[in-house]
């Protein structure tokens, strides 16, 4: 009976015995799947010893060793699967594996098919541990950092918005408000995370810039202070220096928010550029191309997309695009 209890925090038909197992988009299946899998990491440490006995010891990080298993890949299917592994170590590409709770990026170093039957290939695998992906995020110093440049630049930028008192930037400031806040890690934030943040920047510096259009437009139309011209009724040239008045503080004022825009618009993005962008160059072709280039899976080139902002996979003429190391899947 104790062992039928033990079953029962388990929902009925799922089986408490399976394991997810997978290497970028290829998924282990029954006997493929190991029984075990050992992760084997340790801290790694600088010791420096101290006249008297005592030390300083550098923290580096946790190393993890290569992580090996083996298993039977069965099936009319057998020589496609194997193949698929095949060509993923051959790319030497990141890749994902996922095991249930645990994410790694990894590089495949050794793939290992054994041929017995048409049905029947035996394999075992080796992969290096680039960084653990399922870990705790660490609030780092570039976390906090950039959380705190974004959080003040937006603080500006919505109070310069009630300065300037004009309803579509103050509603453009709200929407980039609104988009900041879904985003809780910028340091750690996808493509797709950035790019919802970077449009509603856009957006609102260009009806900064044509709010700044017809301002200064209006103020020419001033040729000397408070427009006291012969001819001109009082009425007219007390609501020219009202005019004049509201200018001096409103164009300033939305020339301030470009620039606190134009700040907050790198700071959005570099977090994606510390956790590690790449610049390719080329000549034609297209997104499909360069992710499977870059990732081995052409499927990811809408994350090259979001972050180059280009909705067309086809490319014509010299392009440098920029690539993130860790796709939006």
């Amino acid at each position: 009976m104790s062992y039928l209890n033990s079953l029962a925090p388990f929902a009925q038909g799922v089986d408490p015995t399976g394991t997810r197992l997978m290497l970028g988009d290829f998924e282990f299946l029954e006997f493929e799947v190991p029984e075990q899998i050992a992760i084997h990491g340790r801290q790694k440490t600088v010791q420096h010893q101290l006249i008297g006995g005592s030390r300083i010891i550098d923290v580096l990080g946790t190393e993890y060793e290569p992580l090996f298993w083996s298993g039977i890949i069965t099936g009319a299917q057998a020589g496609e699967r194997v193949s698929v592994l095949e060509r993923m170590r051959d790319a030497g590409h990141p890749v994902v594996l996922t095991l249930d709770d645990y994410r790694f990026n990894v590089v495949i170093t050794a793939f290992n098919p054994v041929y017995e039957f048409i049905w029947r290939r035996p394999y075992s695998i080796e992969v290096a541990v680039v960084r653990n992906e399922g870990s705790p995020e660490k609030v780092d110093a570039l976390t906090g950092a950039l959380q705190g440049l974004i959080d003040s630049d937006l603080g500006r930028a919505l109070g310069l918005a009630s300065i300037i008192n004009i309803d579509v930037v103050a509603q453009a400031v709200r929407n980039l408000h609104q988009a900041v806040k879904a985003v809780t890690n910028f340091a750690h934030a996808t493509v797709a995370q950035v790019q919802a943040v970077v449009r509603p920047i856009i957006a609102a510096r260009n009806i900064i810039q044509h709010e700044l259009a017809l301002l200064e437009a209006e103020a020419g139309e001033i040729t000397s202070l408070g427009g006291m011209v012969p001819g001109n009724p009082v009425s007219k040239t007390v609501s020219n220096l009202l005019l004049q008045s509201d200018h001096a503080t409103r164009i300033p004022a939305l020339y301030h928010l470009q620039d606190v825009l134009g700040r907050l618009n790198k700071n959005v993005n570099a977090g994606q550029a510390a956790s590690g962008v790449r610049a390719v160059t080329l000549s034609g072709g297209n997104l499909y191309q360069v992710a499977s280039e870059q990732y081995g899976d052409a499927s990811l080139w809408t994350s090259i997309a979001e972050a180059n902002d280009l909705a067309d996979p086809q490319l014509s003429g010299i392009h440098t695009l920029k690539v993130p190391t860790s796709p939006a899947s």
